[in-house]
């Protein structure tokens, strides 16, 4: 049984709501955080951030493709965990059904969008170097979540000085993560210090569920993706032939 599923335009209605209007150049980045799967026994996890940037237009075309896919495949939302183990809407699915639906997703954000980032940080070097003593007194130090974050905001913001800055950058986190909150302050901060310096590029920071925002999935697909290949899963890796 196929799962209904219409293409979504919540970019679209993202522009309408910040802006008013359409926007289509407005550059938008979807972010998920995701628990490395080869490294969760334990306290000590590794935790990966991944995430894929696009202008409105860009997410708008993704968006409809991906419906196509979803249809054509029967699934209404991907969990990278339950697609790996092939549980939920992914139960009694064949290999090479899996295997095509990889492709297909890689094949998607490579055609359509303008960037990929991934961002692993092991528990063990973030307390080893980023919060071993001496800690200065009153200083906020940030999770180890929101390192993540920020090496990645550190990035967007060199694609975005190489366009001139001309753009602004708006950030979709996926939602329920204990420490989004660390990443929306941080976010703040850093718009604010920017805005000082005369750089306006940093716009809205929102949280939201793959349900209702579908690019958070492929973010979820990157995420594990880059998890497996960490592990060497060559299951979860190994494209199909195309005809």
């Amino acid at each position: 049984m196929k799962a209904s599923v219409r293409p979504s335009d919540f970019i679209g209605d993202l522009c309408i709501a910040l802006a008013h209007r359409w926007e289509p150049e407005w550059l938008f980045v979807i972010f998920t955080g995701h628990f490395d799967e080869a490294d969760t026994d334990g306290p000590a996890p590794t935790v990966i951030m991944a995430g894929f940037v696009g202008h409105a237009y860009q997410w708008r075309r993704f968006e409809t493709k991906l419906a196509r896919l979803q249809a054509r495949d029967g699934f209404r939302v991907f969990h990278a965990k339950q697609f790996k183990g092939k549980r939920g809407e992914f139960e009694g699915w064949s290999d090479e059904k899996c295997q095509r639906l990889v492709w297909d997703l890689t094949d998607l954000v490579r055609t359509t969008l303008t960037e990929g980032i991934t961002v692993a940080l092991e528990r063990e070097r973030y307390l080893t170097e980023y919060r071993a003593p001496p800690i200065p007194r009153k200083m906020n130090l940030d999770s180890q979540y929101g390192v993540c974050f920020r090496a990645c905001l550190s990035r967007l913001l060199e694609i975005m000085a190489a366009r001139g800055n001309r753009d602004t950058l708006n950030v979709i986190l996926e939602h329920g993560h204990p420490n989004a909150g660390n990443c929306e302050t941080i976010f703040f901060d850093l718009k604010k210090h920017l805005e000082r310096t005369g750089v306006h590029v940093l716009g809205s920071f929102a949280t939201d569920l793959k349900e209702s925002c579908p690019p958070l999935m492929v973010c979820d697909f990157l995420a594990a993706t880059y998890s497996m290949m960490r592990a060497d899963d060559q299951a979860w890796l190994m494209p199909i032939e195309r005809p």
